[in-house]
């Protein structure tokens, strides 16, 4: 009687162990399954610029013009992307050490195009010409100006560029 309850119990145990590792294989095969889906959705959008080297190529690209000023005080260097049909973007940068001092952005439409999240203590409107400037700050500096003509909208977004509400009034005015 030992020996049958002994065997019984050997026999379940067995059972036990390979439902058990049925399971686990089960579950890893689970994982497996959402990392790989986790992983497609990592990849993301490919990057939608164009990198051109002058904004009449752009121009070509977004289906409208933008000018923008050659430089900004010691950001001399610039960067020109488009998006078809949508938007231009010129990034000045800082010759010798390659950091990006302002971006200013110009796209179809109304909606906000600084692409600035960030929230700010002070958000104030100012007329600049026939505009409404929509200006993002700490206080001193203006980190994001952001304003429409009704038809397409523009952003001046700073990353090391120190702007001030007079650089502001010169940018948006030179800004077409």
């Amino acid at each position: 009687m030992k020996k049958i309850i002994k065997n019984t119990f050997l026999i379940s145990t067995l059972c036990l162990t390979i439902i058990a590792c049925g399971k686990k294989e089960e579950v890893q095969q689970e994982a497996t399954q959402t990392t790989e889906v986790t992983q497609e959705q990592n990849v993301g959008m490919p990057n939608p610029f164009v990198e051109v080297k002058t904004l009449d190529e752009a121009s070509k690209i977004a289906g409208f013009t933008l000018e923008v000023p050659e430089s900004y005080e010691e950001y001399k260097e610039r960067v020109i992307q488009a998006i078809e049909n949508d938007m231009i973007e010129v990034i000045y940068l800082d010759e010798e050490s390659g950091f990006e001092g302002l971006r200013i952005r110009k796209a179809k439409g109304t909606d906000d195009i600084s692409g600035d999240y960030n929230e700010y203590k002070n958000i104030e409107t100012v007329k600049v010409g026939d505009y409404e400037v929509t200006e993002k700050s700490d206080g001193g500096n203006i980190f994001v100006a952001t304003w429409t003509d009704g038809t397409y909208s523009y952003a001046i977004d700073t990353d090391r560029a120190e702007l001030s509400a007079e650089a502001i009034i010169n940018l948006v005015q030179n800004i077409k």
